[in-house]
């Protein structure tokens, strides 16, 4: 496939023969499918029906990649449900505030390594939104601090460079398969995280167990989370076997945040630098709004202050609406026990799903759809104004109980990312911005084609 899935699946959408259907009938390739088109529909069968479609349709089997598979944003309901809860506390208001002071240090970081670079310079945003978000990640996740931001470059970063390739080595026709072809992932043998890949996070996942275990230092991040289940499955009685298998489970976990946590929080970064760049007035105001905070904050960024920039929160929620990181959700239909109720299509139609139906939505078509908003092409933070009702066709982190567990934290890193450039840069188009953005066919992510080159001139608020 020489389209972005996300892509293809917003085309099928926007078909006009579909236009006001609430659910049209497709073939992902030899599969029937439904497309779902309607919101109501799209929270019933998300949210109210659950128990029907608590797996993903997409697929990875755990003997060929355990990270993978076990992760808790691919893991099937058993796995899923018996980390969801787990390891949710780790992402609760009080511990996002116990983090902040790591994340502020990243920010800081890259503020310096910026200014640096001179008072007027041309950036890849990709590039310099992969760094941060490494090292977000490095210290959120890991524990540890990969300092991507040092002058010896970004190739002093294993763990970047790790993941770079990791991404960079899974063929395209691979993740087809895993999307569109789940019952053939095993013979394909398809990876989300290569071996070597899982061995390198394997080894250092347990090393920095070990040291912090030593250390007896308590950051009440994912690690702790992780020493503190170790020791619970230590006492129980079980197969060396199904030990190590718990085990991978647990490590899995911490990757989530490069599989679903890494991408996402660069193109949400890079497309508002973007969409900022081509929109003057807009990030005059933005950077006002800014400059207000740091006076009365005496240039001191809080967890609380950062929640009272409102145009920032505007002006993200917009960007993440004409470019979600993820451009669709999809479930399979699991009518598997004979006690379950068939869910039905009715009162849009009379028609029963069968059991391993896929279930497709098409976020990225949703939130342009000019049934939902208007203008839906114009960038307009007024959208997200308080006083305005957010369409329910706006679903940026997935919905109902499989939606993102770390969306707040993503939200976090954003806006620290977007006030700790801002704060010092005009962020301008250059002769190498691209005028109009291509998807990349290789990627699970809206991830484009085209390297976004902007121009920093500063300008120190």
């Amino acid at each position: 496939m020489k389209k972005n899935v996300g892509v293809h699946i917003s085309d099928i959408y926007n078909d006009p023969k579909f236009d006001r259907e609430p659910v049209v009938g497709i073939y992902m390739l030899h599969k029937p499918a439904l497309l779902i088109r309607e919101p109501e529909l799209i929270k019933s069968i998300f949210i109210k029906n659950f128990h029907n479609f608590r797996d993903r349709y997409a697929n990875v089997d755990v003997d060929v990649d355990p990270f993978g598979a076990l992760n808790i944003f691919m893991a099937k309901y058993k796995t899923w449900s018996k980390m969801r809860s787990k390891f949710s506390p780790t992402f609760t208001s009080g511990k996002l505030k116990q983090m902040f002071p790591l994340m502020i240090e990243v920010s800081q970081n890259m503020e310096k390594y910026l200014l640096e670079k001179g008072d007027n310079f041309e950036l890849q945003a990709q590039e310099m939104c992969g760094l941060f978000t490494t090292d977000q990640i490095s210290t959120i996740a890991y524990g540890i601090q990969t300092h991507s931001f040092d002058s010896s470059g970004r190739t002093s970063n294993v763990f970047a460079l790790q993941n770079e390739n990791n991404i960079k080595e899974r063929p395209s026709y691979k993740i087809i398969v895993m999307l569109l072809l789940p019952q053939l992932a095993k013979f394909f043998r398809v990876e989300l995280f290569t071996k070597k890949y899982q061995n390198f996070l394997r080894t250092n996942l347990n090393n920095i167990i070990e040291e912090r275990k030593k250390s007896g230092i308590i950051r009440n991040d994912l690690i702790d989370s992780l020493i503190e289940l170790r020791q619970e499955a230590a006492k129980e009685k079980v197969e060396e076997c199904d030990r190590k298998l718990y085990d991978d489970m647990l490590l899995a976990q911490p990757n989530v945040f490069n599989l679903a946590g890494y991408e996402t929080t660069i193109l949400s970064i890079s497309y508002t630098l973007y969409l900022l760049a081509m929109n003057p007035p807009i990030q005059k105001r933005l950077r006002q709004e800014i400059k207000i905070l740091l006076r009365q904050q005496k240039g001191i960024i809080t967890y609380e202050s950062l929640k009272n920039l409102q145009y920032l929160d505007m002006v993200l929620s917009e960007s993440l609406r004409l470019y979600p990181a993820v451009p669709y959700l999809e479930r399979v239909c699991t009518n598997n026990d004979v006690d379950m109720e068939k869910f039905s299509l009715k009162p849009y139609h009379n028609f029963e799903i069968q059991d391993g139906t896929p279930i497709f939505v098409s976020v990225l078509a949703m939130h342009r759809d000019p049934n939902f908003w208007s203008n839906p092409e114009v960038f307009d933070p007024k959208r997200f104004a308080p006083d305005r009702t957010v369409p329910s066709a706006y679903m940026p982190f997935g919905v109902g109980p499989h939606n993102c567990i770390g969306s707040r934290l993503a939200l976090i890193e954003a806006k620290l990312g977007l006030v700790y450039i801002l704060k010092n840069f005009e962020i301008q188009v250059c002769a190498q911005t691209p005028k109009v953005l291509t998807m990349a066919s290789n990627a699970i992510s809206l991830t484009p084609r085209e390297e976004i080159v902007l121009k920093f001139s500063k300008d120190v608020l």
